[in-house]
């Protein structure tokens, strides 16, 4: 299966299945908020914190890793206060 982008828009699990995440795009709310969002390897806040992605104030980022990082129990997104939504890119792989 090729990567996929997916539009997140709440707090989420992406992937209940081994992954690996490629990119990430973090937009803030406004023009004068900082941006976070955090990825976990698994289902939820209490897996293993793999990154988090800070936005400066009323600018996205991008991040792209290449290599990909291994989720190999799932991938889980938390939105911050300042962000309504997120672009992730991913894809599901046979470990």
């Amino acid at each position: 299966m090729g990567a996929a982008w997916i539009r997140i828009t709440t707090s989420q699990v992406v992937s209940r299945l081994p992954c690996l995440f490629r990119s990430v795009v973090v937009t803030p709310n406004g023009e004068s908020n900082k941006g976070l969002v955090t990825v976990y390897n698994g289902v939820s806040t209490s897996d293993p914190e793999l990154y988090a992605i800070r936005a400066g104030t009323g600018e996205s980022k991008q991040v792209t890793f290449d290599p990909p990082l291994v989720c190999d129990r799932g991938l889980y997104v938390l939105l911050g206060s300042h962000v309504d939504e997120c672009l992730v890119q991913y894809d599901h792989q046979t470990f």
